[in-house]
């Protein structure tokens, strides 16, 4: 067990520049789809505003007019990301390797380490328990009453696939990446450190805390401690699938990330 949980992707450099358009391609081809994926969660999280007597929200008749925007949206944001974590943040040396060795026609013995992607969704499935289980006693102590009414689990199963995909390009690929990147250039260095590498993770999670505030904002109020849970809570999944990246790349953190969700807000019920 210890060899698999400590067991990483190989980083091919050369390999990962040779199929670097391939990747970009797929990895663009996945965010618009995540973004896709996430349009009925968010037609549903309005129409639940609307239903509590919100005046100031904004749900378009149909679901093509979304699907227009959305598409449109997510492509140019999907390119901007993938230029980052591709091309600019090369030397951070992280990226997606197994995509790449996917197109390398290699055997699937040589592309996939079975026992590296089980233990990676087993630990984002321990993660996921232990969370469940202090927002138990967080309500047994200090219960929260929401503003409006959760999404059914169906919704939350489709968003689980759709932040996985997203919200893994954005912040792991995208801006850990990035930060990564910046400081390898300001200590002119090309090989990063435990340290600089563990610097991205931290920081690029305290981002993906404060972007789940406008979303937690539908639900509860947010106060002090309503905050705190959340960038507490996220800071703590954002260390996770950060590091999952850093060991075993992109594919795989996306993996874990849906398997995640998938234990937390559709197996589980941590808002009722």
């Amino acid at each position: 067990m210890k060899k698999s949980v400590t067991s990483t992707v190989i980083q091919d450099k050369e390999e990962k520049k040779k199929y670097r358009w391939q990747v970009a391609i797929s990895i663009l081809f996945l965010f618009i789809l995540g973004s896709i994926i996430n349009i009925p969660f968010s037609r549903e999280v309005k129409r639940l505003n609307i239903e509590a007597g919100k005046t100031n929200v904004n749900l378009n008749e149909s679901i093509f007019k979304d699907l227009t925007t959305i598409g449109i949206s997510s492509l140019i944001i999907g390119v901007i990301l993938v230029f980052i974590g591709i091309w600019i943040s090369s030397r951070a040396n992280l990226g997606a390797p197994l995509i790449a060795r996917i197109f390398s026609k290699k055997p699937i013995s040589k592309i996939i380490n079975w026992k590296t992607v089980l233990s990676s969704i087993f630990l984002a499935t321990v993660v996921a328990l232990i969370l469940l289980g202090l927002f138990e006693l967080q309500k047994e102590l200090y219960p929260i009453v929401g503003k409006i009414s959760r999404p059914s689990k169906s919704f939350y199963a489709l968003v689980s696939f759709s932040a996985g995909i997203s919200e893994e390009i954005m912040f792991r690929l995208g801006l850990m990446s990035l930060i990564i990147t910046v400081i390898l250039f300001l200590k002119k260095t090309d090989n990063p450190s435990n340290k600089i590498i563990w610097s991205g993770i931290i920081i690029s999670a305290l981002f993906f805390g404060l972007i789940h505030l406008p979303l937690s904002k539908n639900f509860v109020e947010l106060t002090p401690f309503t905050i705190g849970v959340t960038m507490i809570g996220n800071l703590i999944t954002g260390t996770t699938f950060g590091w999952i990246f850093w060991k075993r790349g992109l594919l795989v953190a996306i993996i874990s990330h849906i398997a995640f969700d998938l234990v937390f807000h559709v197996i589980g019920t941590p808002y009722t």
